[in-house]
């Protein structure tokens, strides 16, 4: 499959939200009051052969749930939101392209420190990203079992 990996806006990546994070909830559920506020970026990979949006994902600045210089010194706190891959094509590097896309943005805009909430099916994907796990596993009520996760970013070091 061949994917352009972008910034789209929040808005476009709702239905992939719903579909893969979110199916008990409507489209009009899945926004997030951050989405569309300054220095909140999204990415989507989209299929140039279909025009399919077939990954997304969101980072923007947010208080980590712990104290950064727990994870090794004072840093400015990035939050991972809504990583979602279509289901018929996990397992391919896609959702992988996506993350990249956000690591490089948080590096960009001077580094820090990037936290997500993720879902404890996901803990592979994103330690082989780098990302360590902070804390027990807890559960969001009909959304499952999560642990945050965390990662440093250096400013102008990319993926």
């Amino acid at each position: 499959m061949d994917i352009a990996i972008g910034l789209i806006p929040a808005a476009a990546s709702y239905q992939l939200r719903q579909a893969v994070l979110r199916p008990h909830q409507r489209i009009d559920e899945v926004g997030d009051k951050v989405d569309d506020e300054p220095g909140t970026a999204t990415f989507g990979a989209t299929d140039r052969a279909s025009g399919a949006l077939v990954a997304v994902g969101t980072v923007f600045r947010e208080a980590a749930p712990f104290d950064p210089a727990q994870a090794g010194g004072p840093a400015a706190t990035w939050h991972l939101r809504w990583m979602a891959t279509r289901h018929d094509v996990q397992g391919q590097g896609i959702g992988s392209m996506v993350l990249n896309a956000a690591l490089d943005h948080v590096a960009a805009e001077s580094g820090g420190l990037l936290w997500c909430n993720a879902r404890v099916g996901a803990i592979g994907f994103y330690e082989r990203a780098g990302f360590s796990a902070w804390g027990d596993v807890w559960v969001i009520p009909g959304i499952g079992p999560h642990v945050v996760m965390w990662r440093r970013i250096e400013t102008g070091t990319t993926t």
